[in-house]
């Protein structure tokens, strides 16, 4: 598209994209309506419909799904497509599964996008957040870790290693957590103990408080689910899990509202808790701030960006490793000899928030 051009003629043998907002037939979920209905919720509706006509080849459910019960797992693909593209990567669609193959500056992996969803998934309903479990070795070790294993687990017998197209070829696992109303904002620390098989400790001690990891073989509860997917040797064809907490409503609304796209008397407010990088700190610092004020925007060079929730969890084991230089604005989490290092372009990391809207 050109400033004050018409629109293109579709190329010869050219699918049309089918209407995103445009509803079927299907009764559609109280996540879409609520998209399509509040003005409290313009700015992501228009920075959906946007990052939605970016999509290289979304499959023909795409639509359907994102009205209806699936409305997550695709506002998900979203996400990670605008954080690909927000890094300078090349993104395509060629094939049906996996559902990227992302590529820069000579470094290229498959992807594919997995959710984390609750066992009955009959009712799309917006329901009253679930909050974290109390016990905090329950809340890393528990029903949130014990989610994240079954569905990579289950994603993973779909053998993608063995396509001829992704053969030999570094490939990941993009996960996000929906498993529990609002589990998003607390569940994170869970992943990365179930992957690399650690369980965080902290000690009181004469001079402070210390932290160290502890390995650890199973998950919490009867089923007695191993963890340290990475220890798996047969695991070794997954170069690393790609996780955020940042795939929903309060994301797109806020760099909607950034844009731009600002509804007459709509203010937003973050807050929440961000990763202190001090030395010795074991603590987050908890924030609050109004999303277009200047406190807010000097967290981060250029303001808020799509991907700075977005994690990357390294296998130790990979054969076929994930460089960093593939997506160098995400964090990079690495095991090195039995801690769990990080690496970040940025000085401060959101490990979780809500927005506040009001008009």
């Amino acid at each position: 598209m050109r400033p004050n051009d018409p629109p293109e003629d579709l190329a010869l043998g050219e699918k049309r994209r089918p209407k995103l907002l445009a509803a079927g037939k299907r009764a559609v979920s109280d996540q879409f309506k609520i998209l399509t209905g509040t003005v409290t919720h313009i700015p992501a509706l228009m920075t959906i419909g946007e990052v939605y006509l970016a999509m290289p080849n979304p499959d023909d459910n795409f639509v359907s799904d994102f009205q209806t019960g699936n409305f997550d797992s695709r506002l998900w693909e979203l996400y990670l497509l605008a954080c690909f593209r927000e890094q300078g990567v090349m993104v395509s669609q060629d094939y049906p599964s996996p559902d990227f193959h992302i590529e820069r500056d000579g470094h290229a992996c498959w992807v594919e996008a997995v959710t984390a969803n609750p066992q009955d998934r009959s009712a799309q309903d917006i329901t009253v957040p679930v909050h974290a479990p109390e016990d905090r070795t329950e809340r890393l070790l528990g029903a949130p870790a014990a989610r994240f294993a079954k569905t990579l687990r289950s994603k993973l017998q779909r053998e993608y290693e063995t396509l001829s197209h992704v053969q030999g070829q570094p490939f990941a696992l993009a996960i996000a957590d929906f498993h529990a109303p609002s589990s998003m904002v607390w569940s994170r620390e869970a992943l990365p103990c179930y992957l690399y098989g650690v369980h965080p400790r902290v000690s009181e001690g004469p001079d402070g408080r210390h932290a160290s990891m502890e390995s650890i073989h199973t998950l919490l509860g009867d089923q007695q689910i191993p963890a340290g997917l990475f220890r798996d040797p047969a695991m070794e064809h997954v170069s690393a899990v790609i996780f955020s907490n940042a795939a929903t409503f309060s994301k797109f609304n806020r760099m909607g509202f950034l844009a731009g796209w600002r509804p007459k008397g709509l203010t937003m407010v973050r807050d929440g808790i961000l990763f202190d990088r001090n030395p010795g700190a074991l603590d987050p610092k908890p924030f609050r701030f109004d999303v277009l004020g200047d406190e807010y925007a000097s967290l981060w060079p250029g303001g808020e960006a799509w991907c700075q929730e977005l994690d990357v969890f390294h296998n130790p084991q990979a054969t076929h490793p994930l460089a960093f230089d593939l997506l160098p604005g995400a964090t990079h989490w690495f095991e090195r000899d039995g801690d769990i290092e990080c690496s970040t372009i940025w000085e401060w990391s959101v490990l979780s928030s809500v927005t506040h809207l009001r008009m």
